[in-house]
C-alpha cells in the first residue's frame, strides 16, 4: 500500500488565510514562517531580479573600434601583434569583438590601444536579461522558485496548454482560484461514479506548485505557467491507495496524454504491476517525476527508487538536506522542501516535504517539454540531471537548475529528421506533431492519395500562431526558418479516408 508521508515525516503545512486542510494536516492561521517576513514588508530585491547599477566586464572579450578608413591587412597585423582572435565583426560600424585568455586580457588592450588602426579598445560590457518575475501576491515568498532560478528559465519557457501534467495523487480542488483553467478532465480510481475531488488536500498543493495560473496579480506563481494538470486520484481521504491501483492511474494518464507524471507519493516496497506500469509510462514518452521519501534515511523508497522514475529529495534554500528527507546515491536530484501551495477550499500555505519538492521538477520537466515536443524521457532526465548544482552527501547529482537544465536539452536538440505516417478519416481529420528546434532551418513533405485535397500548416509549439501553410494536392512542401520548437498539423480537406506519410526535417543554425 502507497501513502502520502504522514505530517510527522515532513509533509507539513502553515496556513496563511483560512483554517484549512493541506497535506494531511488541520493549520491554523499563523504569522509568516519563522525567519520570513510579512509582504508588504518583503525587499524589492525579493520581489523583482533588479538591474545592476555598475558595468560588468566580460573578463575573456574586448571590444575594438577601428579608425575610418583603416586597411583591413592593417588590422589583422593589429590583431595579430595583440595576440586576439576574432569571434564577431560589425563592418557597417568598424566594430569587432575579439576574445584572448583572461590573464593576457590587459596586456592585449595595452597592445591595441597603441595601435594607429584602432581608434577604441576595451573589455567588453556584459548585458543581462531581464528575469521574467510574475505579479502574484504570493511570489515574494516564493524563494525556492527564485533559488531555481525560474525568472531567468520563464525567459525562455512559460509552458504550453498542449502540455498536460497528471498528478497522480488524492484529487485536485477544481475551485481553488489559482487553478481555474489549469484543469483537464481526470479520473477518480477510488470511487469512479465520482469526479477527481481532493478531499485530503495533497493533491491540490502539488498541482498548484506544478501549474498555477501565475502573473494574474492574485495568489501564486506555478512552474510551467500554461500546462494543465490531469488529476488522477488514486489515495483516499486518508492519503492511502493501493500499488496497483496507483499503477491503473499512471496508465490511464499515459493512455490519455500525459507527458509528465507527478508521484508525491511512495512507500518502502514495490510491486510488479507497479514497476511494469512506470516502464509503460517511459515507453510511451512520459516523464515520471517520484518523491524520495521523508524518513530522513537512505532506505529507498518507491516508486522514487524504480530505476523508470527521476527521484527527488529535497533541500533548504541553502542546499542543504532537511533532517527529515531521504539521501543518498540513490536518489537523483534535490529541490527546495518548503513552498508555498493552495490550500483545499482556498487560501494558501506553506506546503513541506519531498512531496514538495516533487512537482518543482515535474514542473521543469513539463517546461522543458513544453520548449522541446520532441525530446525523448532520457533526454529530459538527463538535461535536468547534468545542469544540477551538486550537493554533495545528498543526491547523486544535485539541487536542479532550471535555465541550465532548459539550455542543456535545448543544446543537445541539433538535427531531427523523422517520418511519419498515418490515416485520416471523417472522426479524425487532422494530426499534429511537434518537432524541437532552436533556430535553424525547417523542413516538411506532405504526400498522400492521388486525388486528394490536404492542408500541411506549421505553428509556433508555445501559442499555436501559424507561421506557414501549404493547401492542395500531393506532395505539400514546407520550408522556411524557424525560432524555436514548431508543431506540424496535417489535415485532410476530404471526407474519404487518406493514408499520408509527411518528412520532417530541422537541422540548427
Amino acid at each position: 500500500m502507497l501513502v502520502v508521508s504522514p505530517p510527522a515525516l515532513g509533509d507539513v503545512c502553515v496556513v496563511v488565510d483560512p483554517v484549512l486542510a493541506v497535506g494531511g494536516c488541520t493549520a491554523q492561521p499563523t504569522p509568516p514562517p519563522s525567519g520570513g517576513v510579512a509582504p508588504a514588508q518583503v525587499a524589492a530585491s525579493d520581489a523583482v531580479a533588479l538591474s545592476a547599477t555598475t558595468p560588468e566586464r566580460d573578463p575573456k572579450r574586448i571590444a575594438v573600434t577601428v579608425e575610418r578608413g583603416a586597411n583591413r591587412r592593417d588590422v589583422t597585423r593589429a590583431f595579430a601583434k595583440a595576440g586576439v582572435q576574432v569571434d564577431e565583426s560589425i563592418p557597417a560600424i568598424r566594430a569587432y569583438l575579439v576574445s584572448v585568455a583572461p590573464e593576457e586580457q590587459a596586456a592585449a588592450v595595452r597592445s591595441l590601444s597603441e595601435s594607429a588602426v584602432v581608434a577604441r579598445a576595451a573589455p567588453d560590457v556584459l548585458a543581462h536579461a531581464l528575469d521574467t518575475t510574475p505579479n502574484d501576491s504570493e511570489w515574494p515568498q516564493q524563494d525556492g522558485l527564485r533559488l531555481i532560478g525560474l525568472p531567468r528559465a520563464w525567459d525562455s519557457s512559460r509552458g504550453s496548454s498542449h502540455l498536460v501534467v497528471a498528478v497522480v495523487d488524492t484529487g485536485v480542488d477544481p475551485t481553488q482560484p489559482d487553478l481555474r483553467g489549469a484543469l483537464v478532465p481526470g479520473i477518480n480510481l477510488v470511487d469512479r461514479t465520482a469526479p477527481p475531488l481532493d478531499d485530503y488536500g495533497h493533491g491540490t498543493a502539488v498541482s498548484g506548485i506544478i501549474a498555477a495560473r501565475a502573473d494574474n496579480g492574485q495568489g501564486m506563481a506555478g512552474v510551467c505557467w500554461f500546462c494543465v494538470v490531469m488529476p488522477v486520484k488514486v489515495l483516499d481521504r486518508t492519503g492511502s491507495g493501493d500499488d496497483t491501483r496507483v499503477a491503473a492511474g499512471v496508465v490511464w494518464a499515459v493512455e490519455h496524454g500525459a507527458r509528465v507524471i507527478n508521484m508525491s507519493l511512495g512507500g518502502p516496497g514495490s510491486s510488479p504491476e507497479l514497476a511494469a506500469a512506470l516502464a509503460y509510462a517511459t515507453s510511451k514518452g512520459a516523464v515520471v517525476v517520484a518523491a524520495a521519501g521523508n524518513s530522513g534515511t537512505t532506505t529507498p523508497f518507491f516508486p522514487a527508487a524504480d530505476a523508470n522514475a527521476l527521484s527527488v529529495a529535497a533541500t533548504t534554500t541553502g542546499d542543504r538536506a532537511y533532517a527529515w528527507s531521504n539521501y543518498g546515491a540513490w536518489i537523483d536530484v534535490a529541490a527546495p522542501g518548503c513552498n508555498i501551495a493552495p490550500v483545499r477550499g482556498g487560501g494558501y500555505g506553506r506546503f513541506c516535504g519531498t512531496s514538495s519538492a516533487t512537482p518543482l521538477v515535474a514542473g521543469l520537466a513539463a517546461l522543458a517539454l513544453a520548449q522541446q515536443p520532441g525530446a525523448t524521457v532520457s533526454a529530459v532526465s538527463s538535461a535536468i540531471e547534468r545542469a544540477a548544482t551538486p550537493v554533495p552527501g545528498v543526491v547523486r547529482f544535485g539541487r536542479i537548475d532550471a535555465p541550465r537544465s532548459l539550455d542543456a536539452l535545448l543544446a543537445s536538440v541539433r538535427r531531427v529528421s523523422a517520418v511519419r505516417r498515418g490515416r485520416l478519416t471523417a472522426a479524425r481529420p487532422a494530426q499534429t506533431y511537434g518537432i524541437p528546434a532552436a533556430a535553424g532551418a525547417f523542413r516538411a513533405t506532405l504526400t498522400f492519395a492521388k486525388g486528394a485535397v490536404g492542408t500541411l500548416r506549421l505553428l509556433a509549439a508555445d501559442d499555436g500562431t501559424m507561421l506557414a501553410h501549404e493547401q492542395g494536392r500531393s506532395p505539400l512542401r514546407l520550408a522556411l526558418p524557424v525560432l524555436g520548437p514548431v508543431r506540424v498539423e496535417v489535415r485532410s480537406r476530404t471526407r474519404a479516408s487518406v493514408r499520408y506519410s509527411v518528412f520532417l526535417s530541422y537541422r540548427g543554425s
